[in-house]
């Protein structure tokens, strides 16, 4: 008992305690993707597919979520000092071009404007509803997951060199559990690959971190995988089950967050965990450190916590998320040594936000579902933490969802600049951006409008560009039908997110992975690459 009250430490934060917890998980076990004999054998494993276990996905009740969506198209809000970017980019889509044969381009002087380089097919329609497209760039290859299939490409696009469902990914670990919201990345301080993802059932409840490490730098070599129970808080516990995850890294640790709703309830609070590397990365046993029931500094809840993917070696691992479901700060939070991790908070105003109104998109309705105002990927890179969110803004038509923007002076919790990116004529949604070397900025959005198809946008900006300026946008992948698609809440689910990704063999190289409309009532993915 006196070993596990040692664990259990108290760190003060703006006032408010929050305990870190300490668990752990059993040592992984071994799967190799390319043993086609052994997923042979697994192509008749059934997907399960319960329906998630709460009564509303928010931290709010859901219906009054519903009404603050349908208010969104009439809501004003206070300009603030947000750069306010209109799109004026073409409506052509990029020609497919071989990764190859534009990576040597990122060797050239920088350009003034955003340079395609590969466009190529992801991963096909699954049947699951939304696809959550996330992606990891490693030096020769690229990892795409979407619900809840994973598959590994060369850079050049073209076939897949290997797919397999997620069930059949962690088959050596857990059967017979809805796995879903994958999320990859690429350690570039490690040369591993790890992917994320979460699974439940209901009857008995469980609810886990699904963790696959790679042993090498090598995606079709061996991996491990490891099943770290999220009814826990630490080792105590709890009747909560874990909703959408994310990922971060930095040169100590890998960071996991979600959200954590009772099952058959509501929200309770968000979690961090704290992984350690030197346990999975040694295929060893995983002790693991929980940070739960964080609070904004005006006292609600923390919603969606996104931790950084790290750049660089700051001896410290940055996480940030937007008070629900509007606002006007961020609330910016700090692990420091990872083996005994202290948590601390701060506020960083912003300008002003609130939930996207849905998006049109031609043929009529029913609209796509934009989600509301989570910031869904971080990144720190040189001294600044860069996140982008779905706002709403009137840009002379009405409001249409848009993109806002930051760039934060995470050790000063200083705002360096800020945007809101989007058009009259359309809706821009589930923005993911990611720094290069060079201070240069690449972003991926989802579009669509009263006469556009759901399609994929990208833009960025130069390090030399006017502050809070985005350059005008390259459409990456037009839609070609309507789309319908409808969860069980009546919601024409799109998104959840989208997939961004730095290349570690070419610092100027960003890579992005989103999901079109690519036949009636059919999503498709594609996966680019830019640079300046």
């Amino acid at each position: 008992m006196a070993a596990k009250r040692r664990a259990r430490r108290t760190v003060s934060m703006g006032g408010a305690a929050v305990r870190r917890n300490a668990g752990k998980a059993p040592a992984g076990k071994v799967m190799s993707p390319s043993a086609d004999a052994q997923f042979a054998a697994l192509a008749t494993i059934p997907e399960a597919r319960e329906p998630r276990p709460y009564k509303t996905r928010y931290p709010i009740p859901e219906p009054e979520f519903i009404k603050l969506k349908e208010r969104a198209h009439k809501v004003k809000l206070a300009r603030g000092k947000a750069t306010a970017a209109p799109d004026t980019g073409r409506k052509a889509e990029l020609p497919a071009t071989a990764g190859a044969l534009r990576m040597a381009d990122a060797a050239m002087e920088p350009a003034p404007a955003l340079t395609a380089g590969a466009s190529f097919a992801g991963i096909a329609a699954t049947g699951w509803l939304p696809p959550d497209c996330t992606m990891a760039v490693g030096p020769t290859h690229v990892l795409l997951s979407v619900n809840s299939s994973v598959a590994i490409y060369p850079k050049a696009g073209g076939a897949a060199l290997i797919q397999r469902t997620l069930t059949q990914w962690f088959s050596n670990v857990v059967q017979g559990l809805t796995i879903f919201d994958p999320k990859a990345l690429y350690d570039q301080h490690a040369s591993r690959w790890v992917l994320l993802a979460v699974a439940f059932t209901q009857n008995p409840k469980r609810s886990v971190f699904l963790l696959s490490v790679s042993a090498t730098s090598d995606p079709l070599g061996q991996w491990r995988n490891y099943v770290l129970n999220a009814m826990v808080d630490g080792a105590t516990g709890t009747n909560n089950w874990a909703d959408y995850p994310a990922l971060g890294v930095d040169n100590q640790a890998l960071y996991l967050t979600a959200n954590m709703f009772a099952f058959g309830g509501d929200f309770q609070y968000a979690k961090i965990r704290v992984v350690p590397k030197a346990g999975p990365y040694a295929g060893n046993a995983a002790p693991f450190f929980d940070f739960v029931k964080m609070k904004n500094p005006d006292n609600t809840l923390s919603f969606t916590i996104q931790p950084c993917h790290t750049f660089g070696a700051p001896q410290v691992e940055y996480l940030v998320n937007t008070p629900f479901p509007q606002g006007k700060a961020l609330t910016l939070w700090r692990i420091t040594n990872a083996a005994a991790p202290v948590l601390t908070q701060a506020q960083v105003p912003i300008s002003a936000y609130s939930l996207p109104p849905n998006a049109d998109q031609s043929g009529g309705p029913l609209p796509l579902n934009t989600g509301d105002v989570r910031i869904q990927h971080a990144v720190f890179r040189g001294d600044s933490l860069w996140a982008a969110f779905s706002t709403t803004r009137n840009w002379g038509a009405g409001n249409r969802a848009s993109v806002q923007w930051v760039q934060l002076r995470a050790a000063a919790n200083a705002l360096v600049q800020e945007g809101v990116y989007g058009t009259r004529d359309a809706h821009y949604f589930y923005p993911a951006l990611c720094p290069d070397n060079n201070g240069n900025l690449v972003m991926v959005f989802s579009r669509s409008g009263p006469s556009e198809f759901a399609s994929i946008g990208h833009t960025g900006r130069r390090s030399t560009d006017p502050l809070g300026f985005l350059q005008p946008s390259v459409l990456l992948k037009a839609g070609t039908a309507h789309y319908q698609a409808l969860d069980g809440g009546g919601r024409n689910r799109w998104g959840d997110y989208n997939g961004v990704a730095a290349d570690p063999a070419g610092p100027r190289v960003i890579w992005v992975y989103s999901e079109y409309a690519a036949a009636a009532n059919t999503w498709g993915t594609w996966v680019g690459s830019a640079f300046f």
